[in-house]
């Protein structure tokens, strides 16, 4: 598998070693096998490690595609709806029906209330001395948020919390969201009939995504409930697990090392914005997601037959050393437009819808803890969250004074 003459590179994406810490073995990509062929699953898996072959593969979304899943496996027409696995020019169509409620204009007004939301959370946790980050903070305020958001009761949001877990845990092992999968799409189907029932009889419907799209055309069509649910089934992981992921790893990395990092940007908020790019560049919370070649063709030296599964390695290139000076240093002294190379969000046609709304709730959050709990500490050993293609900490134990 090696791009030299030395010894083959045994990297394994799901050993426990590399899902530990992925980034040794990354920089051992890099160096000496840019385009890597790992054979443990039922076809292989290819991954593409160094920044500019990533770079030039997501320019290319003609001959890497996207409707045969982002994930190691083969999706099927199961899977339409979901803006992922659509290709140009149905994505571009699709895109631009989702693109209005996340561009970065709309989603400025939510501030107000995210930071309301974030008050609330991080003030009924003061009194403790302690807490849990991921699940008392930084779970909670994407999650209700993101419920708000598509206009579902309240009471509902530890269901869809857990079914979102498990369609995220389905990346690795599609047979974990099966039964998820159709609880979910059961749920949202009811909903739909019942949001266009309504409209139809004139009736007023509830406010939020749900409704927005339940009866919003698609040149002069509604979209029909399958693909609604697969569409929110989408919305579903991407719209709070990495964004969870993100709080977490970003206050990590700023409390390991406290006076340089958290106390640094304690005293200067406008450190806030480059803390929260700095943790995209150097934690993406998606390590890297899949694309599909339609003909054969020739990748970092290897013959790949059409329908290969190519792995773009975000993290990896987010640490290449040709863009980023001295990448696994977390700094918050880079420039805040270099910082922006970094492909957390992906790149492409398939950036991210969501990035605006991801990046301003990170802030947000931060800024809060910052405010509420200055004197917040590490207390306690992390633990990673379990898809191995994804990358946070499951448990962040923290303390204050």
């Amino acid at each position: 598998m090696s791009t030299d003459d030395r010894a083959p590179v045994g990297y394994d994406p799901v050993a426990p070693a590399t899902a530990a810490d992925p980034f040794p073995a990354y920089a051992e990509l890099r160096d000496r096998c840019p385009v890597h062929r790992y054979d443990g699953y039922d076809h292989p898996m290819w991954s593409v490690a160094r920044r500019e072959d990533a770079k030039a593969l997501l320019l290319d979304p003609s001959q890497w595609v996207n409707h045969l899943g982002a994930g190691i496996g083969y999706a099927g027409d199961e899977g339409r709806g979901n803006l992922q696995h659509f290709d140009r020019p149905e994505h571009t169509r699709r895109r631009a029906f989702l693109r209005d409620e996340f561009n970065p204009v709309r989603v400025v007004p939510l501030a107000e209330h995210t930071r309301q939301l974030a008050e609330q959370i991080v003030t009924a946790v003061r009194p403790l001395g302690r807490c849990e980050l991921h699940d008392d903070v930084a779970l909670p305020l994407p999650i209700i948020g993101f419920i708000e958001m598509l206009g579902v009761p309240l009471d509902d949001r530890d269901r869809i919390k857990a079914w979102a877990d498990a369609l995220v845990l389905g990346l690795s092992d599609p047979h974990i969201a099966d039964q998820p999968t159709r609880e979910i799409k059961a749920y949202i189907k009811e909903a739909v009939i019942e949001r266009r029932a309504a409209a139809e009889a004139g009736q007023p419907v509830p406010d939020g995504l749900l409704s927005t799209y339940s009866l919003r055309p698609l040149e002069g069509e509604l979209i029909p409930v399958r693909e609604l649910q697969n569409m929110f089934l989408q919305l579903m992981v991407a719209g709070h697990e990495t964004t969870t992921s993100l709080i977490t790893n970003m206050v990590w990395r700023l409390l390991e090392d406290r006076e340089q990092r958290w106390e640094r940007v304690r005293a200067d908020r406008s450190l806030i914005e480059v803390a929260v790019e700095e943790s995209l560049r150097f934690d993406p919370p998606v390590l890297g997601l899949f694309r599909t070649n339609v003909e054969p063709t020739t990748l970092g030296g290897h013959e790949l037959p059409a329908d290969s599964k190519v792995m773009v390695l975000y993290a990896s290139a987010n640490r290449d050393p040709a863009t980023f000076p001295e990448p696994d240093v977390f700094s918050l002294d880079r420039d805040a437009v270099q910082l922006r190379h970094h492909m957390a969000f992906g790149w492409g046609v398939h950036f991210c819808l969501g990035a605006p709304l991801a990046r301003q709730t990170a802030r947000i959050a931060l800024d809060v803890l910052l405010d509420e709990l200055p004197t917040l500490r590490l207390d306690g050993t992390t633990e990673r969250i379990a898809p191995a293609f994804l990358w946070g900490r499951r448990r962040l134990p923290v303390a204050w004074d």
